[in-house]
């Protein structure tokens, strides 16, 4: 059998959480093989490197990645790039991939002149599309369009991104779902983290602090649970990296709330035993965003047990269950009482495990790996 070579691309790692187990899955397919090109850097990509079975060529777009300062890193790296682009043309023409698979772009003008050459030499272009728009944009970036044109392949992780393009490139559009691709990192925390009991009903909102994610909206809904509710045993956790504006505006907001008996707020980056330990030791996991295509925290709170409240936003309806999902409209009230209803629901033994494994089996990794695996037959072969 002929196997399926594939360049998978993402010069700047931007999403390790979903590149490393779909790669490793992948190299489990005899007809696949694939090579990662990417970057190394502390923090983020450390847990990924040393827990998967994937090699990733980092000597390509490396050195960028080691400069601390992010302006400095960006205007080095509109030079620094083409340059990595040219290397990874001689290896490809040396090497010949079957297909091209962009998990993100990095520079799009700057990968639109090599995404043209590359079609232009007969090999086929793959592009995961994460969002249609960047948050907080309402225009596609310099060349993104004159990208999805020439494409192959774009891939969609939700309905909701597919329903943004153009219809006259609808045919080109595959969805495949974000899917489940934390069945690692689930059966190696729960082994390592033991819950810690008390009385506290808690709530973890977990990631990337940005106002579109509905973080003050939350503030007020934990207000509103505890004076008017009187949910006085309740218990909020903020975590993940935050800009120090931000970071500074929230404090203020909790503060002038009287919030902060209530409230535990860590505006920085976490390292994964720190994650998977806020998850292990939360009762809920709340997603009160204003704005969103997909996420895949749905999927974390999921395979670890755990109900939500997601508010009815993008494609994250797409991603859970009403089995132990509230989904609400981006208001306070809404949120808070998404809040109340699954306590009451987790109190009244409502919510039965049972329920996370159909869903979790519904949406196996090994599965929406596959889709991937059929996209690359299909391509390679016309």
């Amino acid at each position: 059998m002929k196997k399926i070579r594939v360049f998978f691309i993402d010069a700047n790692n931007n999403t390790p959480q979903h590149n490393y187990p779909l790669i490793e899955t992948l190299q489990s397919f005899s007809n696949i093989e694939i090579n990662y090109f990417s970057v190394l850097y502390s923090n983020i990509t450390d847990f990924y490197d040393q827990n998967y079975d994937v090699k990733t060529l980092s000597f390509f777009f490396n050195f960028v990645s080691r400069i601390k300062n992010p302006f400095l890193r960006r205007f080095i790296k509109i030079f620094s790039h083409p340059i990595a682009n040219i290397w990874l043309l001689l290896k490809i023409m040396k090497d010949k991939p079957d297909i091209i698979h962009y998990s993100w772009l990095a520079i799009p003008f700057v990968d639109y002149f090599f995404i043209k050459i590359f079609k232009m030499l007969g090999f086929r272009i793959v592009l995961t599309q994460h969002d249609y728009f960047f948050h907080d944009k309402t225009k596609l970036r310099l060349f993104e369009k004159k990208i999805f044109q020439i494409a192959d392949k774009i891939i969609c992780l939700s309905d909701f991104i597919k329903n943004q393009f153009p219809e006259k490139i609808s045919n080109k559009i595959s969805i495949i779902e974000h899917g489940n691709p934390y069945e690692k990192e689930k059966e190696y925390y729960s082994k390592k983290i033991i819950r810690k009991q008390d009385s506290k009903f808690k709530i973890l909102f977990l990631g990337n602090i940005k106002p579109y994610k509905g973080i003050e909206l939350l503030l007020d809904s934990v207000s509103y649970l505890v004076n008017e509710q009187k949910m006085d045993n309740v218990q909020l956790r903020i975590a993940g990296k935050c800009k120090p504006d931000y970071c500074e505006k929230i404090k203020k907001l909790i503060q002038t709330k009287d919030l902060s008996n209530y409230i535990k707020f860590k505006g920085t980056f976490l390292d994964y035993d720190k994650l998977f330990e806020y998850l292990i030791n939360t009762d809920i996991g709340v997603l009160p965003y204003l704005e969103a295509t997909q996420s895949g925290l749905p999927y974390i709170f999921a395979s670890l047990y755990k109900p939500m409240v997601i508010t009815n936003v993008g494609g994250l309806p797409e991603q859970v269950s009403t089995k132990f999902t509230e989904i609400v409209e981006s208001s306070f009230m809404e949120v808070a009482n998404g809040i109340f209803k699954i306590k009451g629901k987790i109190e009244n033994r409502k919510i039965k495990e049972s329920d996370f494994d159909s869903f979790l089996e519904k949406h196996k990794w090994k599965d929406t790996v596959s889709q991937y695996v059929n996209l690359y037959q299909d391509l390679s072969a016309k």
